[in-house]
């Protein structure tokens, strides 16, 4: 019998997982607020970009149990569970109360900063796996798009494996899901480590990247603000490389500002979506976990005393936009 997978959020990524999971035969359970479960029972609506490129092919996804507490969730025997909602959503996710509904499930962590895999860990031990979300999903159209009907467009990079980490066998459950799913992953020890400091860079440049109003040729011309956005970014790995023990990719090491434009550049054809309009339609609905772990970086930089000046013009500078 197949495996039962309850989604903590439908969102834009939620429901694309929830899509893959319950066309690969899986039980789906959503847990969303109340004031969403009437509009979820009506069904979904996704773009699978990889196969439909203009968006002009809707899919119908409906598949699915709602629940809207964790006493409907406990009614049912769940095996995994995914929290696909944001760190500053998490915070309010009672882990208590979960963990005495699902019982025994393994637990997927896919946000961006250790200290939520560490949370989630205290609560739930062996059973926890964390991993990165390695797609793009956004709620469809974009500005410049045109669909049928209003949903979520998503593109999965079919060379770019999801990494995962976690106890042998709550990883291996995770992976065998994903390969049923047709979600391409693969086991990384010591992931959400090793990645903190990938995700710092992101966070940062977001930040960046919203102070010059979401365009790269602007930004991209902005010297001095380059220049401060790896200067911040130099502080942030300095705080987590004391942190966590880890140190940034070669590549992160290696970048200077005066090879951001050409970076730039080449990011507005990584997918086949205008990444500029994404990038602000998307994050900036997740403004509030860009600034919390930009913060969380400049209290890790105050605990071992590390410099963090321009991290810290960066971070109010965001405040006061």
């Amino acid at each position: 019998m197949k495996k039962s997978i309850l989604i903590v959020g439908a969102g834009a990524v939620g429901q694309v997982y929830a899509y893959h999971f319950a066309k690969a035969g899986y039980q789906v359970h959503l847990l969303l607020k109340e004031k969403y479960i009437a509009e979820a029972k009506q069904g979904f609506t996704l773009y699978h970009i990889n196969q439909d490129k203009k968006r002009q092919q809707p899919i119908s996804f409906n598949d699915f149990m709602c629940h809207s507490n964790w006493d409907s969730v406990a009614q049912h025997t769940i095996d995994q569970v995914w929290l696909c909602v944001s760190s500053t959503a998490l915070v309010h996710v009672d882990l208590l109360a979960m963990k005495a509904a699902i019982k025994q499930a393994t637990v997927m962590v896919l946000q961006p900063d250790p200290a939520d895999v560490q949370r989630v860990k205290q609560v739930f031990d062996s059973a926890q796996v964390a991993g990165m979300i390695n797609m793009i999903s956004y709620y469809a159209p974009l500005v410049g798009e045109v669909v049928p009907k209003e949903g979520v467009a998503f593109w999965i990079p079919p060379i770019v494996p999801m990494p995962v980490e976690g106890q042998h066998q709550a990883l291996t459950d995770v992976l065998a899901v994903l390969k049923d799913a047709q979600i391409p992953a693969m086991a990384q020890a010591n992931f959400a480590a090793k990645n903190v400091h990938a995700s710092s860079f992101l966070m940062v440049f977001l930040a960046v990247l919203e102070l010059n109003n979401w365009h790269f040729k602007v930004l991209a011309h902005n010297k001095t603000q380059l220049k401060r956005m790896l200067q911040a970014q130099k502080e942030v790995f300095s705080a987590l490389s004391a942190e966590y023990g880890t140190q940034p990719s070669y590549a992160l090491r290696c970048l200077k500002a005066w090879m951001m434009p050409s970076i730039l550049k080449i990011a507005q054809h990584i997918a086949p979506l205008d990444m500029e309009i994404y990038m602000e339609a998307h994050f900036l609905k997740v403004r509030a976990q860009t600034l919390m772990l930009l913060q969380a970086y400049e209290q890790r930089a105050l605990q071992h005393q590390v410099s963090h000046e321009a991290l810290s013009g960066l971070i109010k500078q965001l405040q006061a936009k």
